[in-house]
């Protein structure tokens, strides 16, 4: 079944030519395929719409030290985790490790905890279908921190499936199943985490130098529509009171506390070594042997993203010093 479902993968996505794809934040308004056009979020944006952003800010002023119970406590603790797989995981640690020794970082409360891992693809996220994941982190992660599943109050999230069904616009294809696994992982997340209040999704890095038929191009680019649909689901849902029309996402209202706040955290994906608006590209030295897997010089590079993105997000500022001068930067994306 594996060697058919492959070659299934191999015959969909190898057979097409995706040398020509634009970043979802340089694309805008342009189509890309499928009926489908740019943008993080709507309109073709790569901006977070302003009510959608005020709802967010709301949601970070409630963030703050929790004791173990998840009662306020100036001696409390603020908990920032990753979930997700491999890649997510390699970036988690990068940004850490940059974060450890700046001075424009919490150093009193906020307590970082890599909870992804290699092999982790969305359905380990989703309890019933891995119910042991939650007690894992909890007793081999958090305890060892000192801190509890209660203390959890934000997340990055970046989710994939192993072994991707095929590429749009079949109705089965990856895409739309992958959003239908971030916003049953988010809605999770949420009962797992009772106090968790934001959440900020990344689609994947650059997937076009793939030595394996696990996840060619272009699953790496089309799950950043998966992450948007997600986003302006709830974004819909906000502005109507009404559930969205999308079934596959269902309920993720934040103000009902199904599911956390959410917001694009870094874009990744630039188009190998073709500059994005921004300057970001992806060497091939960014992977290792199976083009796949992040090296230690792409864990850098994306560790570098999410650590500028959380230095300048508006609704961070649970993750900043704020005794730390403030700082001139470029646009978030």
């Amino acid at each position: 079944m594996r060697a058919i479902l492959l070659f299934f993968v191999a015959a969909t996505a190898f057979g097409q030519d995706f040398s020509d794809l634009v970043p979802f934040n340089d694309l805008g308004t342009a189509p890309y395929r499928y009926g489908y056009f740019g943008g993080l979020y709507d309109d073709g944006s790569a901006v977070i719409p302003a009510d959608h952003l005020a709802g967010g800010l709301q949601q970070a002023s409630l963030i703050r030290p929790l004791d173990a119970t998840g009662k306020p406590s100036p001696g409390g603790k603020i908990v920032f985790m990753s979930v997700g797989f491999g890649e997510t995981s390699r970036i988690m640690r990068a940004m850490m490790a940059m974060a450890a020794s700046d001075t424009r970082v919490d150093r009193g409360s906020l307590v970082m905890i890599d909870a992804a891992r290699d092999g982790l693809d969305a359905f380990a996220w989703i309890v019933p279908m891995s119910p042991g994941n939650y007690a894992s982190i909890k007793s081999n992660l958090l305890a060892p921190a000192g801190v509890t599943p209660k203390q959890v109050q934000a997340a990055w999230v970046e989710l994939l499936n192993n072994f991707p069904p095929c590429p749009l616009p079949l109705q089965s294809c990856d895409a739309y199943r992958l959003k239908q696994e971030i916003a049953s992982t988010l809605r999770e997340l949420k009962t797992q985490y009772p106090n968790l209040r934001i959440a900020y999704l990344s689609s994947r890095v650059y997937g076009g130098y793939a030595t394996t038929l696990w996840n060619p191009e272009p699953f790496a680019y089309e799950s950043a529509l998966s992450v948007r649909w997600v986003i302006m689901g709830q974004v819909e849902e906000a502005r109507t009171g009404m559930l969205t029309w999308d079934s596959r996402i269902s309920d993720v209202r934040y103000e009902t506390g199904i599911a956390p706040w959410i917001a694009w955290g870094p874009y990744l994906w630039a188009n190998g070594t073709r500059p994005r608006s921004d300057g970001l590209t992806w060497e091939r030295d960014d992977f290792q042997a199976d083009g796949e897997t992040l090296s230690e010089k792409g864990a850098r590079k994306g560790g570098a993203l999410l650590f500028d993105f959380l230095l300048h997000e508006p609704t961070a500022t649970w993750f900043r010093n704020p005794a730390a001068p403030p700082r001139m930067h470029a646009a978030r994306h």
